[in-house]
């Protein structure tokens, strides 16, 4: 099992970076992709399939943690759940889940009401260990959002590109415009 990789990275792949640690590159599949050229440490986690052998990369421990505890629910799949972890940061993510917010989790590409459901009852109390964030500000956007009449799929296709360090009404501004696109 590969528990590590540090190296630089030298170029971009769908959904991660390639990490040249001497003279071997590896595909690693990241929730947020480091600018290249950067020298970076990932808590990596190792899929193996029978087709193929797919290496995930987190920049904490925590992210890694909560990424195995989410494939272990059933109907999640790596990919999905690196997906939870691109959309939400990592406290936001936490509390979706404790606080069994199936609407925000059914808003990750991927997953329906009933898997949300699930991934909430099976993990909420799991998640001890991991700090959460209060009421977050994706929460807040993704509500207001859903409260303007549009759909989850529409608000699915914006929230990731809004900057959640805005205030609000920024939030909601800079996701009307991208809504209007």
């Amino acid at each position: 099992m590969i528990a590590r990789i540090s190296g630089t990275t030298i170029e971009y792949i769908e959904k991660g970076v390639v990490v040249d640690t001497g003279n071997i590159g590896y595909a690693v599949f990241t929730p947020s992709t480091p600018p290249l050229g950067t020298v970076i440490t990932l808590h990596t986690h190792l899929v193996i399939r029978e087709d193929a052998q797919e290496l995930y990369g987190f920049e904490t421990s925590e992210e890694k943690s909560l990424f195995v505890k989410l494939v272990g629910v059933s109907g999640v799949g790596p990919k999905t759940a690196l997906q939870m972890l691109t959309l939400y940061p990592l406290a936001e993510l936490v509390r979706i889940i404790k606080t069994s917010d199936a609407k925000s989790i059914a808003l990750v590409p991927g997953i329906g009401k009933k898997t949300a459901e699930k991934i909430s009852i099976d993990l909420k109390d799991k998640l001890d260990h991991f700090e959460s964030a209060s009421e977050g500000p994706a929460h807040d956007l993704v509500e207001a959002l859903l409260s303007l009449g549009y759909s989850e799929q529409q608000v699915r296709g914006v929230i990731s590109t809004v900057d959640t360090a805005l205030p609000l009404q920024k939030q909601i501004t800079t996701a009307l415009q991208l809504l209007q696109q």
